[in-house]
């Protein structure tokens, strides 16, 4: 298997170090050791404090899994196998497919959901997000019009990153309904799932929906993203063996302690749920009213879900050059459209942290700037560092 660069990880890791602030980040505001602890009810302080750090539950610790299944309607531990974020697409994607298999893979998600299919040698067919006045919309008629035989999975990402789209119920089961009529298995990729922007909005997991369906979930968007625990979930027991065996050749097993601090969120998920709503509530409120103010330079669709956005940046002014511009002139880091592999004009902003107000700030100040210079120099002697 030969792998494209992963694009979006090495930008972040280029010009994170260098970045006074991150205008588009994925994850929610990190928790302190400290914050998760306090959470601790008295079995989660015995575990941690008698923790033996030798080789755990390769399928996961038997508690983790058994909180997991809270998150659920119809899955037991049995059908739970705890990983890493990453490694959950990465071991997904090996087991299910095979070269030549099609995939139907939303657009834009994160760029892994489309190279690893590319690199095992499947066909991937890009489903896009289509842009409109009131939103984003997913049209399930494409779904219905390309779905054959041979398309062996579909990709989702609901809460979408970037464009923090979510459909309503009934276009999920009509996803699933036509998955059943060729046999497709379904993918989704759900780790922002509780953070809809409107608590009485949420939609079960497809896991719950659809028998051939793995969902992938996590702890990294909800403040633990340092902890590196998801998981895989099923319904489908041989499925879920068959990702256990290959496990055995990546990590093997989860991190003991993350593990139990994974298991204190997982106890006390609303409150980070609550706790992360009311930050990204307020501050797309601050994003809605900057990017509406500026109608000349950006076109705006508010989210539903999760903590990102898709705003696309007017004619004649050049997202490659907002960006590059922005981490050499003012130190700020911002994700443009071609990291997602598409190529309309848009940057993806994240406002699940508490500075995000600071970043914007910091953004607008730019922005006049850039605005009026048009295409300004980059840096010192005009050198561009491309984003």
């Amino acid at each position: 298997m030969k792998l494209n660069e992963f694009k979006l990880e090495r930008l972040f890791s280029r010009l994170r170090p260098g970045a006074k602030y991150v205008l588009s980040p994925s994850s929610c505001e990190s928790c302190s050791m400290r914050e998760i602890l306090d959470l601790a009810d008295a079995e989660c302080k015995t575990l941690w404090e008698k923790l033996d750090l030798g080789y755990n539950d390769y399928r996961g610790h038997i508690k983790l899994r058994e909180a997991i299944t809270g998150r659920y309607r119809s899955l037991g531990t049995d059908d739970i196998l705890v990983v890493t974020p990453e490694e959950g697409l990465f071991i997904a994607f090996n087991v299910l497919l095979a070269p030549g298999d099609e995939v139907i893979a939303i657009q834009p998600t994160l760029p892994s959901m489309h190279e690893i299919p590319r690199a095992i040698g499947c066909s991937v067919i890009p489903w896009p997000l289509e842009p409109t006045d009131w939103g984003w919309r997913l049209d399930i008629d494409f779904l219905s019009r390309t779905i054959t035989p041979r398309t062996k999975l579909i990709t989702l990402n609901i809460p979408n990153n970037p464009t923090g789209y979510m459909p309503v119920l009934a276009d999920i089961q009509r996803i699933a309904n036509i998955a059943e009529k060729t046999g497709a298995w379904i993918l989704c990729e759900e780790t922002y799932r509780g953070m809809e922007h409107d608590p009485g909005g949420d939609l079960p997991s497809m896991a719950d929906i659809y028998p051939r369906a793995v969902a992938l979930g996590g702890v990294n968007k909800i403040g633990l993203a340092g902890s590196r625990i998801g998981w895989l979930a099923s319904r489908n027991r041989g499925m879920i063996a068959e990702f256990f065996g290959f496990k055995d050749y990546t990590t093997l097993c989860p991190s003991a302690p993350s593990e139990i601090l994974a298991l204190i969120a997982m106890r006390n998920f609303n409150h980070f749920a609550d706790r992360n709503r009311k930050i990204i509530l307020e501050n797309v409120g601050l994003a809605e009213g900057y990017f509406n103010s500026k109608p000349e330079w950006f076109g705006w669709a508010r989210p539903n879900g999760g903590s990102t956005a898709f705003p696309n940046l007017k004619y004649p002014y050049k997202v490659s050059d907002l960006c590059d511009q922005a981490a050499a002139d003012a130190s700020l880091l911002i994700i443009p459209d071609r990291i997602f592999s598409i190529n309309q004009n848009r940057f993806r902003i994240g406002f699940g942290r508490r500075n995000f107000g600071q970043a914007l700030a910091m953004f607008s100040g730019f922005m006049d700037k850039f605005a009026a210079n048009g295409r300004a120099p980059v840096g010192q002697g005009g050198q561009r560092n491309p984003v």
